[in-house]
């Protein structure tokens, strides 16, 4: 959604949802294993130190099919190395997280929250999830192979108001990581997702498969040629960021601490449950909605508060989901990226700006020193986000 970041590039970043809700695990009836037995090992096993595989993705949407594969190593540690179809290579030494474009001839990197969790450990972390959040129904779990390797199937019924987009994003995650799986070219927002399957290796639970179902699109992982303990290498995971670039080789001296390349520089982002809360961390109030001006059928559906360091800027973000879509809102201390080309319109003593983008409508204004914007999905017109907007700025807050 438009007010919310997201940063894509030719790999997407996927936002790890910390939110374990308390069991929901099923029996069925004639397997040998149950949801409670899978969920038990893997809060109990520890995670493997170190796996390699080839990462094959597929999506069709609306008949469509798109494939591509990645080759990953990864480690329980934090450091990873992924080498994309297009020849791009990103470098995980755990502390920087290096990208060389060899298109572009260019070389980026962020530093990584040393606080986080690994790309292994999350992989593991949201199979978990899957199997504690009451609000996935878990409706088949077998033992079955895939591609010759002894797994467990799990099945689950997803929440009502789960998109295939969300779904996906839930599924692994930390901001410091991409995942090779590629949907910014497909209209998937709010396509709802009807089933969600995983295929966990027997021995050691890694995650082999993960396919989600629904509205006309489907999208699937799947881990071939998987080796866990294979006995990886160091240098696997050193990056040397002017031997990669011809452009900066021989004329880049960075002093060997890569302040010479371009650093992206990520948000801290912290999940609340209610406004007041993050009003509480803030030195600003949050602009919220009068609960008549929202769509009927939605609901409040968390509250995020991100720190921009590189810009000096701190934003709150309010969402609201429902069956049909979503809404949010937002107020930061410092301007932010806005949707162009939009027109003027006036929201309660201030002057704004509209305009539509491929997912909906988005609203802006400003008062004094602070920034608010709206956004509402399509499906909910213009109006909607008007009226949001001058519930928010009546007077001017």
């Amino acid at each position: 959604m438009p007010s919310s970041p997201r940063y894509r590039r030719s790999l997407p970043i996927v936002v790890l949802v910390v939110a374990l809700l308390t069991a929901g695990c099923l029996a069925v009836p004639g397997d040998s294993v149950t949801g409670e037995e899978i969920a038990d090992r893997l809060e109990n096993d520890e995670v493997p130190s170190e796996v390699s595989a080839t990462l094959e993705v597929r999506t069709v949407v609306d008949g469509e099919t798109t494939q591509y594969e990645e080759d990953v190593w990864l480690r329980e540690e934090g450091t990873t190395r992924i080498e994309t179809g297009d020849g791009d290579l990103i470098v995980s030494d755990g502390d920087r997280r290096w990208h060389h474009d060899p298109e572009t001839d260019s070389v980026q990197y962020i530093e990584v929250d040393p606080d986080s969790q690994s790309m292994l450990e999350g992989l593991y972390g949201q199979q978990e999830r899957y199997l504690t959040d009451d609000s996935y129904a878990l409706s088949d779990v077998e033992e079955t192979t895939l591609d010759g390797r002894e797994t467990y199937r799990l099945a689950f019924d997803p929440p009502e108001d789960e998109t295939i987009e969300r779904s996906i994003d839930v599924l692994v995650g930390d901001t410091e990581y991409t995942v090779p799986l590629e949907t910014s070219e497909h209209d998937v927002e709010n396509r709802h997702a009807e089933r969600v399957e995983v295929w966990l290796d027997r021995e050691t639970l890694f995650p082999v498969s993960h396919r989600v179902v629904g509205d006309s699109a489907e999208l699937e992982t799947t881990y071939t040629d998987l080796e866990v303990e294979p006995g990886l290498e160091d240098d696997l995971f050193e990056f040397d960021p002017s031997s990669e670039s011809d452009e900066a080789n021989g004329e880049i001296d960075d002093g060997g601490d890569g302040d010479e390349f371009e650093a992206i520089v990520l948000p801290t982002i912290e999940q609340f449950e209610t406004v007041d809360e993050a009003n509480e961390s803030v030195p600003f109030t949050v602009g919220e909605p009068m609960p008549d001006t929202l769509p009927d059928g939605v609901e409040l559906d968390g509250v995020s508060r991100y720190e921009f360091l590189d810009e000096n800027r701190t934003q709150v973000s309010v969402f609201y989901r429902g069956v049909d879509g979503t809404v949010s809102v937002t107020t930061s201390d410092g301007p932010r990226t806005f949707a162009t080309g939009g027109e003027s319109v006036e929201i309660g003593t201030a002057a704004g700006t509209i305009a539509t983008t491929d997912e909906g409508t988005e609203l802006q204004w400003s008062c004094e020193d602070r920034y608010y914007s709206v956004f509402a999905d399509d499906v909910f017109g213009d109006d909607v986000a008007v009226d949001l907007s001058e519930s928010i700025a009546d007077g001017c807050p």
